[in-house]
């Protein structure tokens, strides 16, 4: 109940603050305080919402009490995200990423004192609220010390426009909330509980491995941000193409060997009793591919102020998403489910090529596509001819590798990649001599 409300907790502001921050220059102090006093308004009102639904529509007493309390508990840990965000705007990750471990270590310190002191429900929530209080003052001091002092004044126009420039990026939100469950649902709806047992289990995965890639690629949207406001789209535009170029040629070959030797990894990961959800596995792992080519466009569009375009974009692929599904499922079950995901991936990458192109400027991350394809082809034939004769993992290993001498052959990197790569790895020796 309180994920179904983080839509209006949050409404966008998280992310609009990660590209408004650092480009307010000297009002940012004061944009920054109407922020936070904006994100408490939020949180005021799902707190509200959350004990209406509570108080006059939850039957259980139980929950109706454990609700009422987790409204409190669990939302206060949203006040932490204008810190965050900032920090993230300020290009200080490695701290939001400090606050975000300590944040994952006092919740696990005070779930298991719950725990041992044998607590009930409410008292583990309990912890957790102090748990979730203790990250937001870790990370408001972070940010305070590091980034932005805020001046709580209230300014009518600032608090408003900021209300209203968080709409898109909230519609955008919902949006994926409602793309990544509502397949779910029709499957459930059409199908029997185990055919979604095993679509379920493959999209485990697939969430934790986006995570990590969304991980890695996340500092990009601050940078393209500060560009476009300081310096250039044609910079930007630069950055975006080498960063799309780079997730490419690391994804790739590791989706390429999950979708060969998927039952291998579905047993290895899933276990033996979740080996009929290997097809979606070998299908939905390419999910992960599209994303590294997706996201960063979509970082693009949303740091040049074009964030209604790509929520346009994401409302349509909801309808298609909904429309396929219903026609396929019926025939072709869960299968049917993963290959409509790709489709719908396929669907947001033309629809961001064409948006960058027209908006921002002209790409080359197409031509790296097509690149990487040919790179992969043999790849898969290298692993698929040796498939049974070698152990899968040493396989899976050498068929990286297959591909990397691929991506040279095919003329994938140049000499600008080769020097990009030099000063990074001075960089972090620098960095770590220091």
């Amino acid at each position: 109940m309180i994920a179904l409300f983080s839509f209006i907790t949050d409404f966008g502001l998280s992310s609009l603050l990660v590209r408004e921050m650092k480009a307010a220059g000297e009002k940012n102090r004061k944009l920054f305080g109407n922020a936070i006093l904006l994100q408490l308004a939020q949180i005021a009102v799902s707190i509200i919402l959350i004990n209406i639904y509570a108080i006059f529509f939850e039957l259980n007493t139980g929950v109706k009490e454990s609700l009422i309390l987790a409204s409190i508990c669990f939302t206060l840990l949203y006040l932490s995200n204008p810190f965050l965000a900032t920090l993230n705007s300020y290009e200080k990750m490695h701290l939001s990423g400090l606050a975000n471990g300590l944040a994952s270590f006092f919740n696990a310190v005070f779930i298991f004192t719950g725990i041992y002191f044998k607590m009930d429900i409410n008292g583990i929530i309990f912890m957790l609220g102090a748990s979730n209080l203790i990250f937001v003052v870790i990370s408001a001091l972070l940010c305070v010390k590091n980034a932005v002092v805020p001046v709580f004044e209230f300014d009518r126009e600032i608090f408003f426009n900021l209300l209203k420039m968080c709409v898109p990026f909230a519609v955008m939100g919902l949006f994926n909330y409602v793309y990544e469950r509502v397949d779910v649902l029709i499957l459930y709806k059409m199908k029997s509980a185990a055919e979604v047992g095993y679509y379920s289990a493959a999209t485990k995965i697939i969430t934790i491995l986006n995570t990590v890639v969304v991980m890695i690629m996340s500092p990009t949207y601050p940078r393209l941000s500060n560009i476009i406001y300081t310096e250039s789209k044609e910079k930007a535009l630069r950055v975006l193409n080498i960063s799309v170029k780079y997730m490419m040629c690391l994804v790739a070959p590791f989706a390429l060997m999950v979708t060969v030797f998927n039952a291998d990894y579905t047993r290895l990961v899933l276990g033996p009793g979740f080996s009929e959800a290997s097809p979606a596995l070998a299908i939905l792992i390419w999910s992960i591919f599209l994303i590294s080519v997706n996201a960063i466009p979509t970082y693009a569009l949303n740091a040049a102020r074009m964030t209604k375009l790509v929520t346009y974009v994401y409302g349509i692929n909801i309808i298609i998403n909904i429309g396929l599904n219903l026609v396929f499922i019926p025939r072709f079950s869960f299968i049917a489910t993963s290959v409509i995901n790709i489709l719908c991936n396929v669907f947001v990458l033309v629809a961001g090529l064409y948006l960058v192109n027209r908006h921002i400027g002209k790409t080359t991350y197409q031509y790296d596509l097509l690149k990487v394809i040919i790179a992969m082809v043999p790849q898969a034939a290298f692993m698929l001819f040796f498939a049974g004769k070698m152990n899968y993992m040493l396989l899976s290993a050498a068929g990286i590798l297959v591909f990397l001498a691929g991506t040279v052959l095919a003329g994938y990197f140049n000499g600008n990649d080769y020097e990009i790569l030099k000063n990074i790895f001075k960089k972090e020796a620098g960095r770590m001599g220091a």
